[in-house]
């Protein structure tokens, strides 16, 4: 039986998936506990290889929630051929879902085209029962996510093209960095109107061309404020949200709860 897949019920359904990010066993088991429906593993700036990965992706299908891996790139740097290698390895391991931070279309055109490729943890699970190898890759293909993620000046350069290949079926906003860049800022501005209509312009084309698109939240410093920006992103047609990291969670949360316990207690803020 294949393992429970919150995020793929979403999509096909058209309802709006939640994510957040976490890189351990045991915050994966929780999130899936209180009803998140993805889990994104990181290995652009953590210090996850391909092996803890493996293990995260099996830890998050035991749990009954999705694992999206988001890939090890710097697209700020220009192209980088690395990425298609490193994805095989990936959808090796069992990746279905990977974010893919793009310095431009080719990346996403090359992840595209492996993709295709049949090996899904083939070394260790033949994936064939008899000679149907023609029927089960086309069900392999049909069920790998290559998710563009913008936040490069490459990956805004090259926004219409990248939505028009045809083999997308998913598109993804990193709202920080890419506010960043369309305001040439140092620091990120939620509110930005190039920002805005950055998203409703690849919502339009997404509507258009059956295409899921998604955002996160970028960093806000209450709980209340972080769950207006859910609710904006929904509004805005974005279906796969991810509410910052567990983490930054934890410590937004905290850092709310701990000044009222000073408060309670008469201690020094």
């Amino acid at each position: 039986m294949a393992p429970r897949n919150p995020l793929l019920e979403k999509v096909k359904s058209g309802r709006t998936a939640l994510g957040v990010w976490a890189n351990d066993p045991q915050t994966v088991e929780l999130c899936a506990h209180l009803g998140f429906d993805w889990i994104m593993i990181d290995m652009m700036f953590t210090g996850m290889d391909f092996g803890d990965v493996q293990n995260m992706i099996r830890t998050c299908e035991a749990a009954g929630i999705t694992p999206v891996v988001r890939a090890h790139s710097n697209p700020w740097l220009g192209y980088d051929h690395r990425i298609a290698v490193d994805l095989s390895r990936l959808q090796g391991i069992g990746a279905q879902f990977v974010l893919v931070s793009h310095s431009g279309i080719q990346e996403i055109q090359e992840a595209l085209e492996v993709a295709k490729d049949w090996h899904r943890r083939a070394l260790w699970v033949h994936p064939f029962k008899s000679r149907d190898w023609e029927q089960r890759t086309d069900e392999m293909i049909d069920g790998s996510y290559i998710i563009p993620h913008a936040e490069s000046q490459g990956s805004v350069d090259t926004l219409e093209e990248t939505l028009d290949l045809p083999d997308l079926k998913m598109f993804f906003f990193a709202m920080t960095d890419l506010s960043k860049v369309l305001g040439n800022s140092k620091k990120p501005n939620w509110d930005s109107p190039e920002l805005w209509s950055f998203v409703d312009r690849a919502v339009k084309k997404g509507k258009e061309r059956g295409i899921v698109i998604g955002a996160n939240t970028s960093y806000a410093y209450t709980m209340k404020e972080m769950r207006e920006r859910v609710k904006r992103l929904h509004d805005a047609g974005v279906r796969f949200i991810m509410i910052q990291g567990a983490p930054f969670l934890f410590q937004v949360a905290m850092n709310e709860f701990l000044t009222g316990v000073r408060q309670d207690l008469g201690l020094e803020l």
